[in-house]
């Protein structure tokens, strides 16, 4: 659109959400409706999105809309406008950060009557949160507000009667988990720093995996496998960052141990190797952990449904069992540790399972996990 044309919607808009004065206080709800809607089908265009993020006050107008219009028509709408307008490269993107925009985004996520509404405004703010200087806005903004909105809507407590709703509230489900592995990935300090203290994210992530093997009604609907993946990703991601003597390592141990029936990936097994790698301080807090090592033992154990899974299920168990060896193998060499896993006895069956069959050779490593791991350990029974 030329400047013309843009300052002639943006002073009718301003008129939409309330002036002093002018047209705004004579507009019809349909003209209100029609206004919206020009500025939603013009965001929609990638030529104009720059012009428009740029042209003051335009983003917070639409803002405004969500939380002063009464109409859930024009609410819905306005979501779409800013879902579209965030659509932009990250060039674009910081312009979408404000605080009067975090908030709005925060109310379209809790909105309870459109499944719709709180995908656009899902997608919106996976879209703001790929600029990383803006995740640490998102983080910080009412002291993780945002992260606790994204959490509630990964969880899926909301259901629908309807399936084109409940299709759209699993849409919305793996935007929220996307959104939450872009953040973890983040090379901003903070945000990772905040998002590993925040209380309840790391076991919610945990939960969404466990979802099929709970019966509480309040766990919400089994997530797809898309939520899920993002969901142990984003486990894994924490696993690489937090270390002792962080608060959040508990947390995050007792969500790897949740997690660990979890099987269709890696990722959690994985997580485990990368946590006893990655500094030795680890090791000894995770081998005294309730239920740790049970849980490594599961995993570097051959499944009794091997013989039943297909060629890729079973590539995938193997891959798990050597991730849970390797992490067996690393907390093995931690003189103080060492005394913990000789006197588990599912540490030791795993490990001896493994010295007769194919996990006792790992493909690509000169030495071998398993005998080393049990010289460290039978001395130390």
């Amino acid at each position: 659109p030329t400047s013309t044309s843009t300052t002639s919607t943006i002073s009718g808009f301003n008129g939409v959400v309330g002036a002093a004065s002018g047209t705004g206080l004579v507009m019809t709800e349909a003209a209100r409706f029609n206004t919206i809607a020009t500025l939603t089908n013009l965001a929609a265009s990638e030529d104009n999105r720059s012009t428009m993020l740029h042209t003051p006050s335009l983003v917070d107008n639409i803002a405004r809309i969500v939380q002063n219009e009464r109409s859930d028509v024009a609410r819905q709408c306005s979501a779409l406008a800013i879902m579209n307008l965030s659509n932009g490269d990250k060039d674009h993107v910081p312009e979408m950060a404000s605080e009067l925009l975090l908030e709005t985004l925060v109310l379209l996520l809790q909105d309870e009557t459109s499944p719709e509404t709180r995908r656009n405004a899902a997608v919106a703010l996976f879209n703001v949160a790929c600029a990383d200087e803006n995740t640490v806005r998102v983080v910080r903004y009412k002291d993780g507000v945002i992260l606790d909105a994204l959490l509630e809507m990964l969880l899926g407590r909301k259901k629908s009667d309807h399936d084109e709703q409940e299709e759209t509230n699993s849409s919305s489900r793996a935007d929220a988990a996307e959104t939450l592995f872009n953040m973890a990935c983040s090379e901003s300090e903070e945000t990772t720093t905040r998002m590993a203290k925040h209380a309840g994210l790391l076991d919610g992530l945990a939960n969404v995996l466990v979802q099929n093997n709970n019966n509480n009604n309040n766990a919400g609907a089994v997530a797809s496998i898309d939520v899920q993946l993002y969901c142990a990703a984003t486990l894994r991601r924490m696993a690489e960052l937090i270390h002792a003597p962080m608060a959040s390592q508990g947390p995050l141990l007792s969500s790897l141990v949740k997690a660990s029936t979890w099987t269709k990936a890696t990722d959690i097994a994985e997580a485990m190797e990368s946590h006893a790698t990655a500094a030795l301080e680890n090791r000894y807090p995770m081998a005294e952990h309730f239920g740790l090592l049970n849980a490594l033992a599961r995993m570097a154990s051959p499944s009794d449904n091997d013989n039943d899974t297909t060629t890729m299920e079973t590539a995938e168990s193997i891959k798990i069992r050597q991730s849970a060896i390797h992490a067996i193998e690393k907390l093995a060499r931690d003189q103080d540790a060492r005394t913990l896993l000789a006197n588990n006895e599912n540490i030791m069956m795993a490990l001896t399972q493994a010295s007769y069959g194919m996990d006792a050779t790992v493909e690509g490593h000169e030495s071998n996990p398993v005998q080393i791991a049990l010289k460290h350990l039978v001395p130390a029974m």
